[in-house]
């Protein structure tokens, strides 16, 4: 429950760049839980995993549509991540999971660090005389007045 609330608060307060970090996180865990499903001889759920994280893909060619070499680049990676974790499912191969992780990691990194380095896109939760919210420090000269 409170992994919920967590990434609630994050989605809502994070910028664009984090939206996209926050998806290439959710890949790396979908596919962290598809080799514990494969160890407990769940295909079901790696079935499930899989179509949650082809789901995410689609998401990220959306995002990523344009004809700029980061976004070609970013379609081929996603394209070949889908064909791996196919395969991965239809062989019951936990090794290929892995793969897709050490392919997604550096990817999931650079957006967090990005996401760190640009504005959160909104502040909510501001009460008077208060300057930070957990996560985000609001800059000292900035004023809220209606």
């Amino acid at each position: 429950m409170t992994d919920i609330l967590e990434l609630e608060k994050r989605i809502s307060t994070t910028n664009d760049v984090g939206l996209v970090a926050i998806l290439f996180e959710r890949l790396i865990d979908n596919f962290i839980n598809c080799k514990d499903a494969i160890d407990n001889n769940n295909y079901e759920k790696v079935n499930e995993l899989n179509n949650h994280s082809r789901d995410i893909l689609t998401e990220l060619t959306v995002l990523f549509s344009e004809d700029d070499e980061i976004s070609l680049t970013l379609r081929e990676i996603n394209n070949y991540i889908n064909k791996l974790m196919t395969r991965g499912q239809i062989n019951r191969d936990k090794s290929i999971f892995d793969v897709c992780i050490k392919i997604l990691t550096p990817i999931c990194e650079a957006f967090q660090q990005l996401e760190v380095a640009e504005k959160p896109r909104a502040v909510t939760g501001l009460t008077y005389g208060k300057d930070n919210l957990d996560e985000h420090t609001l800059r000292k000269n900035r004023s809220f007045e209606g």
